[in-house]
């Protein structure tokens, strides 16, 4: 019996000269894939649009839970929310691609495991952005609270230890030896985690101090994630915040 599943997608495969893979993480199933055969053919007439299928657009279909890694197929497709300003607006554009690989490595890192929360807390962030036209330090700001699912959410309870140990995930009186924050970075990068999104415009930081925090975030990730690697659109990000 097939599911209403309620879908994320993070990417998609071209596979032969018309179809499509995409890789979804899903609120009922986790990291699933699907094939979409032919819909990049000139004459085939189509019931699913190809522009349901760019990063992080929210999607909902019917299927079974894919079994043993193997492909499931769509036939129909339907937006779960259209979104009003992400697709015409370069600048959020640019956090999508962004989020879209972090999203993607660490949904990878649950071996398919379900975490309704999870894609909750994605979803409504998504539709935030959408609705909203401050970015800003909405892109770290995620990057943070996503590690709240992962497990390895940084530890600020000694506010004012000088140092925060992004090995170790928490605040330190202690130096360490490599891989920490300190100084206005280190208070900024407690600010942002103790701010609701509602409340982020009131946090002010210059061009180079958000892109120092989002290098810090990502060394964050590397070392609690195995598998990350930095996303090939960071360089983007960063000339956004040039001029956010």
């Amino acid at each position: 019996m097939n599911n209403t599943v309620q879908a994320i997608v993070l990417g998609t495969i071209r596979y032969g000269e018309s179809s499509l893979i995409v890789a979804c993480y899903t609120k009922q199933f986790g990291l699933q894939s699907y094939m979409l055969k032919g819909l990049l053919s000139v004459k085939k007439k189509k019931k699913i649009s190809k522009s349901f299928f760019e990063p992080l657009t929210l999607i909902e279909f019917e299927s079974k839970k894919n079994r043993d890694n193997k492909l499931g197929y769509l036939q129909e497709v339907n937006l779960l929310n259209a979104y009003i300003s992400i697709p015409f607006d370069l600048r959020k554009k640019a956090v999508i691609f962004f989020l879209a690989e972090v999203i993607h490595q660490i949904v990878k890192e649950e071996q398919q495991e379900t975490n309704p929360g999870l894609f909750n807390y994605i979803k409504k962030k998504l539709l935030w952005l959408d609705k909203n036209d401050e970015i800003g330090l909405f892109p770290l700001k995620i990057m943070l609270d996503l590690t709240w699912f992962m497990g390895f959410y940084p530890n600020i309870t000694e506010k004012d230890a000088p140092y925060f140990d992004l090995e170790a995930g928490s605040m330190s009186f202690r130096k360490p030896e490599d891989n920490y924050i300190d100084g206005a970075l280190k208070t900024h990068w407690i600010d942002i985690l103790g701010t609701k999104f509602e409340l982020l415009t009131s946090l002010r930081l210059l061009k180079h101090e958000k892109a120092a925090l989002l290098k810090q975030a990502i060394s964050y990730f590397k070392l609690h994630l195995q598998q990350f690697k930095p996303p090939k659109s960071i360089e983007i990000l960063n000339e956004l915040f040039k001029v956010s």
